[in-house]
Formats: C-alpha cells, sequence, structure tokens
C-alpha cells in the first residue's frame, strides 16, 4: 500500500513532508480532507497513512519518511548530523512557528488581530531570523552539504513570510537566509513541490478592526433623523474586569513593585505579604505532567519560552515565574514548574484555553499559611524550589 498523506486544504505543514517525501525518493499520495476526525488519538491533521499504521505531527512524519529511507541521507551522514537536523526542525517548532503565526494570521484573517502580540511577534521573528543568518554565514544548508528535513521545516515555515509579509526592506538585513531560501526552492525536491515563488513587493499587514461603519448618504441619514435612536446595549466586562476593586490595586502595580530593581526588588514579600488581598488574588503552582520525557536540556529551555507566547492573552490578569529545576544541568530529566499570581479566586478561562495547559497539573497555593508562603518566595526569587536547584528562570509580566 503506498504511503497516503491526509491533510486539510491550507495547511502549510504538508510541504515539509511532500518535500521529504521527494528528498527520500518515496511516492506519496496526498489526499486533501475536510476533518481527520476518525484518525486516532488526536483527530487533527496531518496524519500520513503507512499501510501498517498511522503517524500523526508533521515532524514525526518527517523524521519517519528520513528512517524509511536512510540511503536519501535526508536525516544527516552521521549521527552528529540527525542530532543537528533535530535541533534545527525543534528550534523552528518552538522559537519559530508561534511567533510567525502570531504575526501572519491575523494578515491572513485566520485569527483575530490583537496589536501588543502582533507587534511583539515581529521582534521575535527578528531574532529568529538573525539566529537563522548568522548560522548560514559559513553553511549553504542548515546541516552539511545537501538539504535535508531541517532545511524542508524551515523553508515551510517561511515560505509564505517570504511571499505575504516580508519586504524587500526587511530581508535585506537577512542576507544569509535569502540566499539559503533561494538555493532550496529552485532545488528540484522543493520546486516540485511548491513550484515557482514569488516574493512579497511590500508587508502585507493585517487589517484593523473596524470601529464605526462608513456614513450614509445623507437622504437616508435624513430619513432615520425621525426614527428615535436605539440605545446600543453596553458591551459586557470581563468577568476578572468585573471584580470589586482590590485594596492591591492592578496586577501590573504588583509587577511594577517587584521589578522596581534588576533582576527583582530583594525587598519586595514582606511588604507585599503585608498587603495581600486574599479575596482578590491567588496563587497556584503548575507542574508538567512528563517531566520523565526532559532529558535534552536546550529542549527543556524552549518550553517556557513557548509557553510564554501562548499566553499573551492573559497577562492582562497573570504575573508569574516559569523555572527549570534539577540538580544540575547535567543530571536529567529536570522539573518544569511555574507559579502565578492570577486575578481573582481561580486559573482564568484565558490560560486554559492555551494547548499547551493541559499537561500541566495546577494546584491551587494556600499563602494563608508560612508554609505557603515560602513556596511563592521560592518559586520567585529562591535559588532552591522543593529541593530542587533552580537551573533556569523566567518571569511572565
Amino acid at each position: 500500500m503506498p504511503l497516503t498523506l491526509l491533510t486539510t486544504a491550507n495547511n502549510y505543514q504538508k510541504y515539509k513532508i511532500q518535500i521529504a517525501a521527494a528528498l527520500t525518493g518515496q511516492d506519496l499520495k496526498v489526499d486533501e480532507v475536510k476533518t481527520v476526525h476518525d484518525k486516532r488519538p488526536i483527530c487533527k491533521a496531518p496524519v500520513l497513512d503507512t499501510g501498517n499504521g498511522l503517524v500523526f505531527q508533521s515532524n514525526a512524519i518527517m523524521r519517519f519518511l528520513a528512517r524509511n529511507a536512510p540511503a536519501s541521507l535526508a536525516y544527516g551522514q552521521s549521527v552528529l548530523d540527525s542530532a543537528q537536523v533535530d535541533q534545527w526542525i525543534d528550534y523552528c517548532l518552538n522559537e519559530f512557528e508561534p511567533c510567525r503565526g502570531v504575526w501572519l494570521f491575523p494578515v491572513l484573517k485566520m485569527m483575530t488581530l490583537d496589536m501588543r502580540a502582533y507587534n511583539q511577534a515581529k521582534k521575535d521573528v527578528s531574532k529568529v531570523m538573525k539566529v537563522f543568518n548568522t548560522h548560514l554565514q559559513d553553511n549553504t544548508y542548515f546541516v552539511g552539504n545537501a538539504p535535508t528535513i531541517a532545511d524542508a521545516a524551515i523553508f515551510s515555515a517561511l515560505l509564505d513570510m517570504y511571499s505575504t509579509v516580508f519586504a524587500p526592506g526587511y530581508i535585506k538585513g537577512f542576507g544569509n537566509v535569502t540566499r539559503w531560501f533561494n538555493t532550496v526552492a529552485h532545488h528540484p525536491a522543493f520546486a516540485g513541490v511548491v513550484g515557482e515563488v514569488t516574493f512579497a513587493t511590500q508587508e502585507k499587514k493585517a487589517p484593523k478592526p473596524k470601529k464605526q461603519q462608513q456614513q450614509q448618504p445623507k437622504k437616508k441619514k435624513q430619513q432615520q433623523q425621525a426614527k428615535p435612536k436605539k440605545k446600543k446595549a453596553p458591551k459586557p466586562k470581563h468577568p476578572l474586569d468585573a471584580l470589586e476593586p482590590s485594596s492591591m490595586g492592578h496586577i501590573d502595580t504588583t509587577k511594577k513593585k517587584f521589578f522596581t530593581q534588576k533582576p527583582f526588588n530583594p525587598d519586595f514579600f514582606p511588604a507585599f505579604w503585608d498587603t495581600w488581598d486574599g479575596k482578590g488574588f491567588c496563587f497556584y503552582k503548575a507542574d508538567y505532567q512528563y517531566n520523565s520525557d526532559n532529558e535534552i536540556f536546550w529542549k527543556t529551555e524552549n518550553q517556557p519560552g513557548m509557553y510564554c507566547q501562548r499566553l499573551l492573552h492573559a497577562r492582562k490578569w497573570t504575573f508569574g515565574t516559569l523555572m527549570i529545576n534539577g540538580a544540575s544541568e547535567e543530571n536529567p530529566p529536570w522539573n518544569v514548574e511555574y507559579c502565578f499570581m492570577f486575578r481573582g479566586q481561580g486559573v482564568p478561562q484565558e490560560v486554559l484555553d492555551v494547548p499547551d495547559s493541559e499537561y500541566y497539573t495546577f494546584t491551587r497555593i494556600d499563602v494563608s499559611t508560612p508554609e505557603g508562603k515560602a513556596l511563592v518566595e521560592s518559586c520567585f526569587v529562591g535559588d532552591v524550589v522543593e529541593g530542587r536547584k533552580v537551573l533556569s528562570r523566567r518571569y511572565f509580566k
């Protein structure tokens, strides 16, 4: 039975799979379907039907194709090459694709525009592009002397960016990336899948939400003047904005007090507990459910950054610390642990709606006890949390 890829329309992830099949010389039938609800366990495209079983998740499918044809060297020529291929695939997935989506999807009208997140995503994309550009200064491809599935993954993620939002002036700052992009775009395995690539002549920007309808012609307006105007129903407040004002003020007040010194105010907590409003705020600890899988430190470090990126819609009601804890950076596995202060008495829905949140166990911390306060303080400023050394910490503010 031939390999069959089940994918939905306009799914950019299908391109890297098709390119991987072309690089490895394998026949791949592509079926565009409306849904894969019958393909367990995640029921989410793309899915590869091998004839002997299903493989889901686009990067896993690429790796399967490369391992299925080792002579193609699409996974590199050595064990080290394969590890470097993995590092670039994972870096693209964790560091580039989240901010890529926040920039690109509002432009393509696939996501509601949030100007703060949109502008931050542009900055984050540029940071990743600088990393790509530096690496490609002395390398023709991301790994080795021929295209690999790492090139397929990054090319597919950049394709819509170059054709839609990367203006000519923007890509001048990333000449090495553009040289590489043109090189692989003309490689038969890539060109055979995506065809000729057209670069954007200017940045296509996300449309701003419409504030008011255009004024109607004068005649119609005069006719309507006789009709009583209907009062617009007041826009309902967000449940957390509708709470009684807190004696602690807005959550931003707490953030500012915490960061009056760098990296943080060492005298923050004594004054903080004196003014603590337990009715208006709460603390939760979030523990990753699959810490035994955290065997590679740099991959583990990517998790907090990616989670922060996806939490942007909840920042108005959230302040937190995100940690990687363990014995040392040389002794896996490591614990991914977060501690958050939330407005209200529970985890905000905006936090629960983040897809990654389902992989964490949220436990309320009772800060009416000395033990609870000590746990919060160790999470935010301590060197050790529950017996584990803090190896990496960042703040979500």
